[in-house]
Formats: structure tokens, sequence, C-alpha cells
């Protein structure tokens, strides 16, 4: 067995086994670890060991470090797969296992960060907005104590939708750090990945640094992100315009252009954000420019790192205004075209598991922060840590995919 093992809370799960064929794990999770359901459907895991004496017994994982790899399941709730990781990584201690990191790319209960005696949250400054929260948990606090108290030194994810925030939580239950000098918390930056799958798509005219580009950041919560990528891209040139989004009700947002949509005319449009659940954010958006009189893009592609492709979303997106959705596996029933029905015809589908297994080689192995490792330079190399996929269906299926960036960069 290896020093550093990558395995999983679902023993054949797609993405954590892509992760670990680009970790260079050549034995499979099932081989290092048995992923046991009684007959009154308690869970029970067992790291796997070869050879079993009295000196080793109950120290098999002794020296070594352990990565959990958790993503969503088309079989297992949320619940139940964080219940997994507890016991994964209470094992794995109980083993010898000198670290344990959760790798959660759309990372669990992060979006349930207030509860009603929050203080320290950008959105919970006054009575009002503290009293929609009464009587329910701050999850994403209590689930960062479970992890803690279960023996997860680490957690790393993927575009969080309020780093900051998770962070400073993590923080408040992790306050002395861990003992290996590895943040507690990482968040790892995917905005070089897609700035490079724009500059090679030849969706966009690139010509004179992004002229004829336009950024969209739905609401100002994205605004942050989509700077990021199309600084990465390095088409100065191109516009940047954000939009208010107000919501309603649950499923209800209405959005607000700015006064800067005329600049989008003409233009070949991004809207980049973090997420999609419902898609009614981005129907909105969409609905919004596609029905301005001042505002007329010749083509609008939308970029989303997380996808619920839930049957609101694929209506949503299936929008006769939008070219292109681009996402990530992050959430890999995404992949599963035969339900995406229609959708097939316009999803592409981002996978970065060798972008993980980079991340877990130099964030944690290494110690490094991401920022130091994910700078303007890894625009380029970034055609090594991802793969496209899409259907046959989708008219970009045999388009040659044109190495691009060196025009702009």
């Amino acid at each position: 067995m290896n020093k550093n093992i990558i395995v999983s809370n679902v023993s054949d799960e797609s993405f954590a086994l892509g992760v670990g064929y680009a970790h260079s794990q050549e034995i499979d999770i099932s081989d290092l670890i048995a992923l046991k359901s009684f007959i009154n459907n308690e869970f029970c895991p067992r790291f796997l060991q070869d050879h079993v004496t009295e000196e080793t017994l109950g120290h098999g994982l002794k020296g070594k470090s352990v990565y959990i790899v958790s993503t969503h399941s088309a079989y297992y709730s949320r619940n139940e797969l964080a219940m997994r990781n507890y016991l994964i990584a209470s094992a794995a201690k109980e083993n010898g296992a000198e670290f344990v990191a959760l790798v959660e790319p759309d990372l669990f209960y992060s979006a349930q960060d207030r509860g009603p005696r929050t203080l320290d949250h950008p959105q919970v400054s006054d009575f009002a907005s503290r009293e929609k929260f009464v009587g329910q948990p701050c999850s994403a606090e209590m689930y960062a104590q479970l992890l803690k108290t279960s023996g997860v030194d680490s957690v790393m994810t993927v575009h969080n939708h309020k780093p900051d925030v998770m962070r400073n939580i993590y923080q408040k239950v992790y306050p002395t750090g861990n003992s290996h000098k590895i943040p507690v918390f990482l968040n790892l930056d995917i905005s070089p990945l897609i700035a490079n799958y724009i500059l090679r798509s030849g969706l966009v005219r690139l010509w004179n640094y992004g002229e004829h580009v336009g950024f969209v950041a739905p609401d100002e919560g994205a605004v942050d992100f989509v700077k990021r990528v199309r600084e990465f891209t390095g088409l100065h040139n191109s516009v940047l315009v954000t939009f208010k989004k107000t919501r309603m009700g649950q499923r209800d947002v209405k959005v607000d252009l700015s006064e800067d949509v005329e600049l989008l005319k003409g233009k070949d449009i991004f809207i980049l954000d973090d997420m999609v659940r419902t898609g009614g954010t981005i129907a909105a958006n969409i609905n919004a420019i596609s029905e301005s009189k001042s505002c007329r893009p010749a083509n609008i592609f939308f970029y989303s790192t997380h996808s619920t492709i839930s049957p609101e979303a694929r209506e949503n997106l299936n929008s006769p205004h939008l070219n292109q959705f681009i996402t990530s596996n992050t959430i890999p029933s995404v992949l599963n075209r035969d339900i995406q029905g229609r959708l097939r015809k316009k999803i592409v589908v981002l996978k970065i598991e060798k972008w993980i297994a980079n991340a877990i080689r130099h964030c944690l192995e290494e110690a490094r922060y991401p920022d130091e490792i994910y700078g303007i330079n890894s625009v380029t190399q970034s055609d090594d840590f991802y793969e496209v996929d899409l259907s046959t269906k989708n008219p970009l299926h045999n388009k040659s995919r044109v190495q691009q960036y060196e025009l702009t960069i």
C-alpha cells in the first residue's frame, strides 16, 4: 500500500476512481477499503490489510495519509454520505493514519452557513436577516465540527459559494489548525481552467484581445469569480457587466439589468456562476438579455461549476437563446446523458479529476496554498488538468479543438 491513498465513501464512484487513477494509484479503491452495510442498514467501513500481525494490528495505516474523495451519489443521500465520511475518517485514524483529508468538490452543507445566533456573517447584520433562520442550525459549522471529531485534518473543496465565510467557520472549529502545517480549509479556484476552455473552445471571437467578448456576472455574488476568469483569459478588451438579482420567492427571481448592458450588443457573452439547482437565476438572466431592445448579443454561453440537473434546471437551460451550457463534473450525475433529454444537445462537461489529483499532490502532500500553484501561468498548463465530455448530439462534437490561448496571452 502506498504512503498516500485515495478512497471514497462509495467504492465504485467514477469521480473518485478517476482521481485515484490520475494520482497514479494502481490499486482499486475497493481493494483498499471495504464499505459494508449490515442488515440493519448501519454502515461499517474497513481498511483492508494483507498481513496482520500482533504488532501491526490497529496500525495498518501508520505513517500514511488518507484522502477521502466525496461527491454526489445517485444512490445515497448527502446525509448518508456525510455519515460515511465520518466513519471512514475515524477508521483511518483508529488504524494509525497520520493525516486524513476530505476532498469534497461540492462541499456538503456549505450553503447552510447561517443560524439564528450567527453574528459574524456578512448577511446577518440586522434582526430581520437573522429572524428568518430562527429554529434551524448553522449546519455548515456543525458539519465542520463533526468532521474534526471524526479525525479529518483538512478539507479541500472547489469554487465554494462563500469561501471567506467557510474559511472563518473552519478556523473557528479548528482554532489551532492542524499539526501538519496544511491549511484546514482549501478552496480551489477553477478560474484558470474555465479561462483555458474559453480560449481553446472556438466558441468566441478572440480578435483584438476580445473586443467581441462580454462577461456577465448574474448577481453581485459572482463578480469576483467573473473578474478572475476574465483576467486569466487575457481578453483585456472584453467587457464585464454585472446584473442585480432580487429573489422574490424560493423559485422566483427578478433581474435588474445594468446600465452597461448596451455594451453586450453584438458580442459573444459568457454568463458565469458557481452553481445551478433549478436554473431560475440563469433563466431570468437570459430572458432579461434576450428581451432587452438595447442588448442583442451574438451568442450566449453559460458556465456553472456545480450543476444539479433537476427537472426545472433541464427546462430552464433549454432556452432557445442559450447556445451552450458548460459545467464541471463536481456533481457526477451531470454526465448521465440518459436523463438530460434535449439538454444534451448543448451541454459540455469539463471532467476535472486530473486537476483534483494535481491539487492533492501539491496542496495536501506538499502543503502549498492553491494560489502558489494556480497562477496566471497555469492557464496554458490547464490542458493537462481536464477533459471535455459531450454528447454526439452536441454540434461541438465534431468541431476541432484549437489551442488559441497563444493569440491572447
